[in-house]
């Protein structure tokens, strides 16, 4: 059997996208967004209102004139959540707007946060890991510099969230983390199936676990204006915002970095993504631009690379066409905004800098 004929059948007989916007039975905007929002819900498995449990600040941090609060709390299963909440040090006392930084997959589990943000001690297969995919960058910390309040927090299979088996090891810390990150493919596989089991998915608990870091985020009032939220992220980091972005009207502005494709060419070309792309029977209902424009009419920024090699450029030319006509459908074509980069799959200084600036623009107004 040939993969892509067989692809194109599946396309054919099944990829119906009945929920899209642009279909001709939509026309009030707020009911379908509510239609829309539903669904997804059903189709990610998010049965659970999130919630988040026993809060604590754990530690406090100055580095380059940011304090960074390390706290965690505690979810309805495994062991407790860890997160960084950046800021500029002198804000005294100043609510700040915030943004929702979220990390990649990159087949790098060991850590989440640590990714995208600033710690004490760096191992060299992290700060390796950040010149290969954010031009040596920690981009979360370098938003907080420009008096955003950020945070960053591991989600479900990364960091404090990562599910282990075995013992510990006696080897060196970056041996230790490569062994992890060279295992957690099969144990990511393992997740996916015992969680069909029970009805459930990896890319809904990986939301579900973002929704109650927002609602988290919302009871630091102290510190953040909680009419000024903004998430962010590159690759999973920007799926997972535009999944943010979709489910909660609470977040004002979303910024996407490679993570947006018609799903057919993803599929006819045959790139196996983790599983946290696939959503069950989600081209029954949705492509990912539709699900994406569940943010409508709110400000988005699709940052798209053309050498991209996990999002087929066709598919991206695909899905800025038709974010473009949601949008206008939407009566909202200026609050979206995709730029095309002669770049591979990264997030670089340029693409961060470009981010930074749209995402200040979009919480001022």
């Amino acid at each position: 059997m040939n993969y892509r004929e067989f692809v194109e059948y599946l396309m054919k007989c099944c990829a119906r996208y009945e929920y899209s916007y642009l279909g001709s039975s939509w026309s009030d905007l707020d009911f379908w967004k509510g239609v829309a929002r539903s669904k997804l819900r059903e189709l990610l498995a998010i049965e659970f209102s999130p919630e988040f449990l026993d809060p604590s600040i754990d530690m406090i941090y100055n580095i380059d004139g940011v304090s960074v609060e390390k706290v965690s709390y505690r979810l309805a299963y495994g062991g407790r959540a860890e997160a960084f909440l950046m800021y500029p040090r002198d804000r005294v006392g100043k609510r700040l707007p915030a943004v929702i930084a979220l990390h990649d997959h990159g087949g790098f589990k060991f850590f989440g946060k640590e990714k995208i943000a600033r710690v004490l001690e760096e191992p060299s297969i992290l700060v390796e890991y950040k010149v290969r995919s954010y031009g040596g960058r920690s981009w979360a910390f370098e938003l907080a510099k420009k008096g955003f309040a950020v945070f960053a927090v591991d989600t479900f299979l990364f960091g404090s969230r990562r599910i282990e088996f075995g013992e510990g090891s006696s080897k060196g810390i970056d041996d230790v983390i490569k062994t992890y990150n060279e295992s957690s493919y099969k144990i990511e596989n393992l997740v996916a199936k015992v969680l069909s089991v029970f009805g459930f998915n990896v890319l809904g608990t990986v939301v579900y676990e973002d929704l109650a870091a927002l609602e988290y985020l919302f009871s630091r009032s102290d510190v953040i204006d909680v009419e000024k939220i903004a998430v962010a992220g590159w690759s999973l980091g920007g799926l997972r915002a535009l999944l943010l972005g979709a489910l909660d009207d609470r977040i004002k502005c979303v910024a996407v970095a490679c993570a947006m494709s018609t799903l057919d060419e993803i599929l006819l070309n045959g790139i196996e993504h983790a599983w946290t792309l696939y959503i069950l029977n989600a081209a029954r209902y949705f492509d990912l631009p539709d699900i994406a424009s569940i943010h409508m009419p709110r400000p988005m920024l699709v940052q798209y690379c053309r050498e991209d090699k996990i999002f087929p450029l066709k598919g991206q030319i695909k899905a800025h066409e038709k974010l473009s006509n949601l949008y206008k459908k939407a009566g909202a074509i200026q609050n979206y905004l995709g730029i095309f980069y002669q770049k591979p799959h990264i997030f670089d200084v340029e693409m961060q800098e470009d981010a930074f600036n749209w995402i200040e623009r979009c919480l001022a107004d």
